[in-house]
Parts: C-alpha cells; structure tokens; sequence
C-alpha cells in the first residue's frame, strides 16, 4: 500500500517571542495610556457611594435566587431579564459534588460537552466553539485557538457564586465571540461570605485529589475574599508507543529508535482568586492560575500513539469603579490585563505560546420616564498581542509511523496584534405588561472586518406568572489564528439569532419554560481538530430547535428539574482542500473532502430530583442522555477504507449519577457522588479518533468551616 502524507515544507518555526516586557508596552501602547488615564480619573473622581439609587428596581421580592448581570451589564432577576437566561446557582453548584463547570454545562439545556483528550469542548445549539466564556466579566480561554476552553479542572467551583449562561448572540453587550451565547462565573466576595471554609476531596476514576481554603470578611464599608485551590489527578492511564520524533528539528528520529512504551504523568491544578471592595465604589482583584494536563492522543488506526502536556499559566488583574451622576444615572469604568501561556510539549517538543490583552470601558446608565426606561450606554478599547500562535500545515499523525523515515511535518508560529474599539448601547421600556429593547454596536477592529451588531427584543406579561419573550440579533467572532496564517480573516463569521420562550411560575420553586430557536450561520469555517487538514471553506448553515425545561417544588422535601434539547441542521457539507504530497514518488495530489456539518448531537436529556431525607441530608440522583455522536475522519482514507467507514457513529447513551450531601450532621460537611453509576461503556469523538467516555467514579468531598 502507497503511504501517502501532506506536502512538506522546510520551516523550522522557530521565531523568538516578540511580547514585551509589561512597563515597556505601557510606553509605546496608546491603548495602554488610554486605560491608565481612565483608570486615574475614575480613582479620583469617583467618590464612596453606589451606582444607582434605582439599581434594584428590577428585582422583587423572592427573584433573588436566580440573579444575573449578563442581559443588561447590572443585576437583575433571570425570570424578565432581555435575554434567554438561566442561572447555575450556588445551591446547585454545592448539590453537584466535584463537578466542573464542563459538568454543570453538560446538564444545562442546549449544551453538548464532548469530551476529548485536550479537554471539554462545548456545542451550544449545534455550534462548537461559539460560546464567550467569562470569569467575573473577563474572557478566559483562547482567543487564537478557540477549541482550548479551560472549562474543566482549570477553575474551581470552591469559590464560585453562579454560573450565568445567556443563549443566543450577545455581541451588543459582550462584544465579538458572543456568539451563540455567553457564560459568565461570578466569583463569591466578603460580602457573600464570612469565615474559613476548607475542604479536601478523594475520587477513585483518575485518583484525584483535591483541596481548597477560602476565607472572606465583611467590615462594614469594605469586604474582601480570598480562595487558593489545587488538584491533581492521573486523567489519562493508557499507555503510548512513541516517545521519541523530533530529533534535531530538522529531521525526525529514525523508527528503530522512535517507539517504546511509557504512561502519561499526573496532571495537575493551581488557582488563586482574591479581591477586595471597598464601599460599593470600588473593587480590585485578581486571578492567578496554572494548570498541566497531560494525555494520550492516538491517531486513525490506533497504531501510533503519543503523550501530549498542554500548561496554562495565566494571570489578571481587574479594577472596577462606579460613581452616581444623579438621583437616576451612574457611570461605570472596568479595567484590567490578562496574561495568558499556553506551552504545549508534543512528544518530546515543546511550543510556547503566549497571549497578553489590556481592556478600559466606560458604561452610563440612565433611568428615564419615571423609572420606565433605561438606557446603557457605553465605549470600550481593548488591545490584543498574540505571540508565537502555533499552526500547522500538514497533518501531523501521519508522519510518526515506521514509513516516515526522516520528513517532520511542516508548521509555522504567528505573531500578530489587534486594537479594538467599541460603542454600544441599549435602550429598555415598559409599558404596562409589555417591555420592549433595542440595542446596537459598532466595533472597530485595526486588523479585522468592521461590524455593527444589533439586538432587538419584547417580553409580554399575560399574568404575574405566564411570561412571553421574542429576540432577534446578530453576532460575530473573530478569526482563529489559522485563518490569519492563511489570509482567510477579511470576512468574520456571522450569527442571525432568533429566539421565542414561553415561560410559566406559578411560584418561587414552580417553573417551566419552552424555547424555540433558529440560528443562521455565515462565512463559517471550522477550526479542525484534525490539524494539518486545511480549512474548510467558508460556508452557511441553519440550525433549529427547542428547549424545554421544568423546575417544581413538589413537597416541601421533594423537587423535581430538568430539560430536554433537540435541534436539527439545514446547509450544505463542509468542504476541505488540501495538498497531498507521497513519500515514495514525491507528488502532489489536491484532494477535496466533503463531510457532513457537525452539529455534535441532535437530543439531549437531563433529569435531576433533590430529595432531603432529612434536614441535613440531601440525595440528589440525575439521569443524562446524549443521542449518537458522528466524528469524520477529515483526511485521505486509506485505500481499504470506503468513504462510508470513514464516518464513524458513537452510539447514544444513558448515564446516571448520584450525589449525597450531608450537613451539621458532623463537624463538617460530607459530599458522596458517584458518576456513570452502572459504568456504561461509551465512546465519543476525540481529536484524531473515538475514545472512550469517562467510566465509573467514586468519590467524596469534605469541607469544613472554621
């Protein structure tokens, strides 16, 4: 049989990082002048008092359980927010044992999480990659490489208030990436919590072991918190075969000398999470994290497998100031820089790569015509450097096997910035029981397409209990960074959202809700997990479905909750185009491949009951369903192989979980849970093959508070 592989290029892609050193950008960046001369007028300016006497006005009594800021950049009740909105609350984060965000998503209507070596990538209604995921307001992830979403052990849940989700495009607010929707964590602050609390935590499926310290204070006329969390955990036991390829960097070590068999190591978490408020004007804080996850990655036939260590050293520092302008009307500045490595060892190479951001924004808002309206306006600046981003050009797995002599495959680094400046409003008015919005942005990138989004909305009131909302919008995102590489980023990937909910609360633990929703993709292209493939070209898809959910106190000891998802896709196949080079006559083939849109899967199920035994005790078992899963198998098939086998379907499958809380029984509180209780043996698509799912886990967590 011919081996074939992509055509090889001679590029050592070895450039020295061009990020420079902080106090030097402060110099030579207008962006960061800009943000240091906001951030000194707010400190003077801004006197000790809150930001609006009518801050609260949309909240009442008993619709503080389910709070989020998304909607409208201020805390309002889930329940009329202008958006598709749930809440994560901290009672469900501390029923769900030791959970990842990841895992709370995956429960979360319209959410498909794919487990995959490199970590969790979530679907939203049938789009991967298409959420802006948020820690206290400010992106975390990768804004280069958007498969990498730091959802799993990277953050903890110890510190953490809620977890609010908005599904549908967020880009008037939010700005570019609030694509498909957005997920802010809001972190706990003093004046949430009081005292020390520490827990340590045991699982049996990887052999974790977790720990946590958090500690918060509230004086009066300021409060501070403080969280320092680690993990570790051997999340990967199978063994792999090469462990030797990249020699010198010019040629690939000889196959005599490249196999042998080893185990990957235990990876491994750090988190730290402080701020510190001082009378409601003012609050600093920051955010220190480093994480280590190591794996195996096979390819197609499961002949070559290799270790991979992917790090992720990151830190911010955000300031937040507020001052009332009038009896009705406040102004808001939010600041900060992230700097964000990611430093990835394939085999025995290592890539660094780095990502460092400085935002300022300014809102006003304003409460007009007796408390009825309310407009937020605002403008925001960012600046974004990204250094040595890596790319590839051909396909890599195909050069680690006994055929592969000497060639390396062929990558490149990129190193490019983007300034961004913004200018958005929103404008809210109700009438009676009738409340409509309208909203717009104009985003000004220095390297990318321009765009202008809008969002337009209402909500009608029948009853007190029976709600009826409509939104349409439009959002972009921007390229990744192999779209940059190729010259592929002049046009950005648009989203037309259209959303219509029905929701019923008969009372304050009685609810259900159904969503409709259509979503309009153009200009997409994906960024393949099967590196080296190519792009795909940019092309058009809609996506549609629904969304109920039901959440209902049945006895004073008894709820119920839940949601079930299903959508389907309408467009054409994604289609590939790429430069096959073979190894024995050194010829270049174009080849073409057209597979169908990955949509991840088309129904999902979630089933939960909180039951208390008794007043300290609560057993909380859930019931999860995903449809089948299709990964293609996006590069030339072997010549045995039909274009039917190259399509692979992971089966659907059931899994159940338990979960027994335990409190003021002892002097501290206990957390059972147990994960695929019957220990279903599942597959699910991975980077270059399907894996296995996550099997039976037994665990226990135990916190205590000092």
């Amino acid at each position: 049989m011919r081996k074939t592989i992509n055509r090889v290029k001679t590029d050592s892609g070895q450039k020295g990082r061009k990020g420079k050193d902080f106090l030097f950008v402060i110099g030579e960046r207008s962006l960061s002048t800009w943000c240091l001369f906001l951030l000194f007028i707010g400190l003077e300016l801004f006197s000790a008092s809150t930001l609006l006497a009518s801050d609260t006005m949309l909240l009442f009594v008993g619709e503080d359980l389910e709070v989020l800021s998304l909607a409208s950049r201020r805390e309002e009740a889930a329940w009329k927010a202008p958006a598709i909105a749930d809440v994560i609350t901290r009672e469900e984060i501390d029923n769900a044992g030791d959970a990842t965000i990841a895992d709370l998503l995956g429960k979360s209507a319209g959410f498909y999480i794919n487990e995959r070596e490199r970590g969790s990538v979530p679907y939203l209604r049938g789009i991967e990659d298409s959420v802006l995921f948020l820690y206290d307001t400010v992106p975390f992830g990768s804004a280069a490489t958007k498969s990498y979403h730091n959802i799993d052990n990277e953050i903890s849940l110890a510190s953490i208030k809620r977890i609010e989700i908005i599904r549908g495009a967020g880009s008037v607010l939010w700005g570019p990436d609030a694509f498909a929707g957005v997920v802010n964590v809001v972190p706990l602050t003093g004046k949430d919590f009081q005292g020390v609390e520490t827990g340590v935590g045991v699982s049996s499926r990887d052999e974790a072991r977790s720990a946590f310290l958090k500690f918060g204070a509230d004086k009066g006329r300021w409060d501070s918190f403080l969280s320092v969390s680690a993990k570790a955990a051997q999340e990967d036991d199978r063994s792999f075969n090469v462990v030797r390829f990249w020699n010198d960097g010019e040629t690939a070590v000889e196959p005599d000398e490249r196999f042998g068999e080893e185990t990957p190591g235990e990876s491994q978490y750090y988190e730290l999470y402080s701020s510190v408020a001082f009378d409601d004007w003012l609050t600093l804080s920051a955010r220190v994290s480093d994480s280590n996850r190591i794996y195996a990655v096979s390819d197609w036939s499961g002949a070559s497998v290799w270790e991979e260590e992917r790090s992720n050293p990151s830190q911010t520092f955000k300031v937040e100031a507020s001052k009332t302008t009038g009896i009705d009307s406040g102004i808001r500045f939010t600041g900060y820089y992230t700097n964000s490595d990611v430093n990835l060892d394939i085999i025995d190479k290592e890539f660094e790569q780095s990502e460092r951001s400085y935002y300022g924004e300014l809102i006003y808002d304003q409460t007009m015509f007796a408390g009825n309206g309310l407009l937020t306006a605002g403008t925001s600046w960012r600046e974004t450097t990204f250094s040595d981003i890596l790319t590839w050009k051909s396909f890599m797995p195909n050069y680690l096997g006994v055929e592969n002599f000497n060639f390396l495959p062929y990558f490149k680094t990129e190193d490019y910035e983007n300034r961004l400046g913004s200018v958005f409003g929103q404008y809210r008015h109700k009438f009676d029981t009738i409340e409509l919005w309208a909203g717009v942005r104009n985003d000004d990138h220095d390297r990318f397409e321009d765009k202008v989004s809008f969002s337009l909305g209402a909500a009608w009131n029948f009853s007190p209990d029976l709600i009826l909302k409509a939104i349409h919008g439009t959002a972009y995102r921007t390229p990744f960074a192999r779209q940059v590489a190729e010259n592929e980023a002049a046009r950005l990937e648009r989203i037309k959202s259209t959303n219509v909910q029905f929701a019923w609360m008969p009372g304050k633990e009685r609810k259900v809700s159904l969503t409709f929703f259509r979503n309009e993709i153009d200009n997409h292209s994906i960024e393949n997990r099967y590196e080296g493939v190519g792009l795909s070209s940019a092309n058009r898809q809609t996506l549609f479905g629904a969304e109920l959910e039901w959440n209902f106190r049945i006895t004073e000891a008894l709820s119920v909750s839940g949601n079930i998802t299903a959508l389907d896709n309408d467009g054409p196949d994604e289609t590939f185009s790429y430069d096959r080079f073979d190894l024995e006559d050194f010829t270049v083939y174009p080849e073409t491949l057209n597979y169908d849109y990955d949509a991840g899967v088309d129904t999902m199920v979630n089933l939960a009951l909180n039951w208390k035994l008794t007043p300290n005790i609560i057993f909380v078992p859930e019931l999860r369903y995903r449809s089948e899963a299709q990964f293609h198998y996006l590069y030339e098939p072997p010549p045995e192989f039909s274009l039917e086998k190259t399509t692979i379907e992971c089966a659907d499958v059931w899994l159940m979980d338990l979960h027994l809380k335990i409190k003021d029984v002892f002097p501290f509180c206990v957390d059972l849970f147990v994960e695929n209780l019957f220990d279903e043996d599942y597959s699910t698509p991975g980077t270059y093959s399907v894996i296995k799912g996550k099997s039976f886990n037994a665990g226990v967590l135990i916190k205590m508070t000092w």
